[in-house]
């Protein structure tokens, strides 16, 4: 799919990639991929859940997004199990997901590689890592207001529109229990985040759920250099240089705009704390130099 293509999805509809299929989306800084929902009357401009989503099947494979901007549909992109053939199920970059009823990223058992990626305000949890798999995202923003917020960004309280959220911004898993009530445990390979901010208006963003005692060494995951909301104790070994339960002043969440603020005397806590980043530019297009700042944008 080439840059500046808009896909309009009619209500349920799914784009789903089969076993050894691949899905190559090519958008271009200001000159995106467009998803969203086919009814083009204002009052539909935010509202989620008007389509299913991006479906990667388990054993596709080669699935690269780059510079897409996905919203107001049921879950953003859903990603199966890994192929095992040594690629990743999904490379995603430059890419906004928001407004979507339950999820923007969805994955059971995959490996996905990210980075400069917005995923942001959705019913349930922004992005859900589950039944283990490896991933690894780099200068991320996961945010999420869906509470403070309606769902079509204009309102101060949660409306018809919306429900209230329970679940956090970001789960990570490595369980499940099948048809017969038999519980399973999968390697969580590793999940690794560099340089990302977690941010939203509950009072825990991170839900991390392992079965305990059970398959030492199956739960592998890194905040290196990331601005967290969380209660869960960052002195664990899993947490590297945290901010923790600060706000990142966001430009204004209610428009979806997670840039940080710097302007003095509101001087986000996001700016200038990032290690060594390998992104050399942000979603903007800016170029990242010394310290770079949290999230998918870098302050010029």
């Amino acid at each position: 799919i080439s840059a500046g293509t808009h896909i309009y999805m009619h209500n349920n509809s799914c784009l789903y990639v089969y076993k050894d299929g691949t899905l190559n989306i090519t958008g271009a800084h200001s000159n995106e991929v467009t998803f969203q929902g086919d009814r083009l009357e204002t009052y539909y401009g935010n509202i989620p859940g008007q389509y299913r989503g991006i479906w990667l099947s388990a054993l596709s494979k080669d699935n690269t997004i780059d510079y897409a901007i996905m919203k107001n549909g049921a879950v953003g992109i859903q990603a199966d199990t890994s192929k095992g053939d040594g690629q990743p199920t999904l490379k995603l970059t430059n890419t906004i997901i928001k407004t979507m009823q339950v999820a923007a990223l969805y994955a059971q058992g995959a490996w996905i590689n990210s980075y400069n990626c917005v995923f942001a305000d959705c019913g349930q949890a922004s992005t859900a890592l589950e039944i283990g798999g490896k991933y690894r995202f780099y200068q991320c923003t996961f945010a999420n207001y869906w509470n403070t917020y309606t769902a079509n960004g204009t309102g101060s309280s949660a409306s018809s529109n919306s429900q209230q959220r329970t679940v956090p911004l970001v789960v990570l898993n490595n369980n499940y229990v099948d048809v017969n009530g038999v519980g399973h445990v999968r390697l969580l390979d590793s999940a690794y985040f560099g340089n990302c901010i977690f941010y939203g208006d509950l009072a825990d963003e991170i839900a991390l759920d392992s079965v305990a005692g059970v398959a030492a060494g199956s739960f592998h995951y890194l905040f290196d250099y990331c601005l967290v909301k969380t209660g869960i104790n960052t002195g664990n070994g899993h947490f590297y240089f945290p901010q923790t339960n600060v706000d990142p002043l966001f430009h204004d969440p209610s428009t979806n705009n997670y840039h940080i603020t710097v302007t003095p005397p509101s001087l986000s806590p996001a700016y200038q704390h990032g290690g060594p980043s390998p992104i050399s530019t942000d979603l903007d297009g800016n170029t990242r130099s010394g310290s770079p700042d949290l999230g998918a944008y870098n302050v010029q």
